[in-house]
């Protein structure tokens, strides 16, 4: 099937949509997977699943078409999200899907791997050395410890449920605790698939009609990023070392995030399809770059004024806001800046002091 089918049946009316979280545009394509994606297209035979915004979140994917078959990068959060996209897939392509790429070890990016092998006997899962040593040593337990702490979670949905002021509200709680039941269900029943090919800086899948590199640039968002580049295309994939909102830095190294991202920028690219949220332009890169960079230097001299990490909390998010709240806010109460930004710079506190 061609790249133009593939587009039409998708969706046809095809309209022009600004892109949240960045400045560029793509071309809409359609909902997907039960209303968990949107599928747009990127470039010629390059798309990307969107992932609506969710209580129980799922990662992006970009789906990669070449001759003889497809790459798909990272496979969401739990197995019924990717056997949805997968199943997206086959309505509009009898090609299979030789490779699966993880941008990194997060849970949100690699519980859904066991779909692929077990719908693509021959499917090859690719990730960076230090990830697939992450994801063994901390993905795992990882994975215990949800099954070990989202009861509790449901259980404080329910009782918010049960307090809820507004029909709205209930609505709103009702949803995320179907979500929650059923991802501890999933959880479960998980059956890991870990990577069988990884590499340490860089790696080259070359096939008659595209080339696609795969990057080591440094730790940021984790120790072991995956970036996705297409030199033709001029499109890159970024896993969560880029994303749509206020980035979680809980496993993160910011100091070095800022140099991977310098690297990262060096790339000849137009659009990024990003680990969450819209797919951007490289303006929106120079703005994340700049609010870490920024981060790390109002901690540092408030820090230097004798200030205790609470003071810090109090002034930087003051601080930072005008130039960077409403950007990193774009998808409001979903994942707060004012919340998130406190996490931020704890994160900073402990380790770039």
């Amino acid at each position: 099937m061609t790249r133009r089918s593939f587009v039409k049946n998708v969706g046809a009316g095809l309209t022009a949509a600004a892109v949240g979280g960045g400045p560029g545009r793509v071309r809409r394509v359609a909902a997907a997977g039960s209303d968990l994606f949107e599928i747009k297209r990127v470039a010629d035979g390059v798309y990307v699943a969107v992932a609506t915004p969710v209580y129980k979140v799922n990662s992006n994917a970009a789906i990669i078409e070449n001759d003889d078959g497809l790459l798909v990068v990272d496979t969401h959060s739990k197995p019924s999200a990717a056997r949805a996209l997968v199943e997206k897939l086959g309505e509009v392509t009898a090609k299979p899907v030789r490779y699966v790429v993880n941008t990194h070890f997060h849970f949100d990016h690699w519980q859904g791997n066991e779909v692929y092998p077990a719908t693509f006997p021959n499917v090859e899962v690719i990730t960076t050395e230090i990830t697939r040593e992450a994801m063994r040593r901390k993905g795992l337990a990882r994975i215990r410890d949800q099954i070990r702490t989202v009861p509790g979670e449901i259980a404080r949905l329910k009782s918010d449920l049960a307090a809820a002021p507004t029909a709205d509200r209930r609505r709103v709680l009702e949803a995320d605790l179907r979500q929650a039941e059923d991802y501890l269900d999933e959880l479960k029943s998980l059956t890991p698939a870990l990577p069988t090919i990884v590499f340490e800086q860089a790696m080259r899948l070359i096939r008659r009609d595209r080339e696609v590199e795969l990057l080591y640039l440094g730790r940021a968002h984790t120790d072991g990023d995956l970036f996705v580049y297409l030199p033709r295309d001029r499109v890159v994939v970024t896993g969560d070392a880029v994303i749509g909102w206020t980035p979680f830095m809980g496993d993160g190294f910011p100091e070095d995030w800022v140099k991977t991202l310098a690297k990262l920028e060096q790339l000849d690219f137009t659009h990024m399809i990003m680990g969450h949220g819209d797919v951007a332009e490289k303006d929106w890169l120079r703005f994340y770059r700049s609010y870490i960079a920024e981060l790390i230097e109002a901690v540092r001299q408030e820090a230097g004024t004798g200030a205790s990490l609470d003071e810090i909390k109090q002034r930087v998010p003051n601080r930072l806001a005008p130039r960077y709240e409403a950007g990193l806010s774009k998808y409001g109460e979903y994942r707060p800046w004012r919340r998130l930004v406190l996490t931020n710079i704890e994160r900073v506190y402990a380790t770039a002091l």
